[in-house]
């Protein structure tokens, strides 16, 4: 578990499946997220892919909550890790209720902190969608840079989408 001022990130649990098919399911969150669920017996195999990439050591993902009162608020987490190369994809979602009030920001940080030095990670990237502005200023925000565009690269029902590359190095990472 992961302390911070107003949240906590902790690890994934069997009664996290309402709240994570909550996020997986809100057509504001899955708007420019790459994963989406109909029912949350197919959001089971989200639950199933945090459990087998932190075994498998090739992800860290984790749930956001109040400090407060424990309330689940969204997730974020590292996967496609490389320890040869001291990399990883970053990924995150909010609630939307909760969007706008810096908490995407504080739970980033504390994520970036513990990635950079504990998990003795150099480089962190993700991928945005060239619509997403809010997440491309989050990343921004956090000192991201943006290092390209990938056009055309996925396959989104009824059209191909482009993906901005943003990463961000250890030596930058501003706590």
């Amino acid at each position: 578990m992961i302390q911070l001022n107003q949240l906590r990130l902790r690890a994934f649990r069997a009664d996290d499946l309402p709240f994570v098919f909550a996020g997986l399911s809100d057509p504001k969150v899955i708007q420019y997220y790459g994963i989406s669920y109909q029912t949350e017996q197919q959001c089971e195999a989200q639950m199933l892919w945090y459990q087998r990439i932190a075994s498998e050591g090739t992800g860290y993902w984790l749930a956001i909550e109040s400090a407060q009162n424990q309330q689940p608020l969204g997730a974020l987490g590292l996967n496609d890790i490389c320890r040869q190369h001291h990399q990883a994809a970053l990924g995150y979602w909010l609630l939307p209720q909760y969007w706008g009030r810096g908490m995407m920001k504080e739970a980033l940080r504390g994520l970036l902190h513990f990635a950079f030095t504990q998990m003795k990670l150099h480089r962190i990237y993700a991928e945005v969608e060239l619509e997403n502005i809010a997440s491309q200023q989050l990343l921004q925000a956090l000192n991201f840079r943006m290092e390209g565009i990938s056009r055309d690269c996925e396959f989104k029902d009824p059209t191909f989408i482009s993906l901005m590359n943003y990463a961000l190095l250890k030596h930058e990472f501003m706590h």
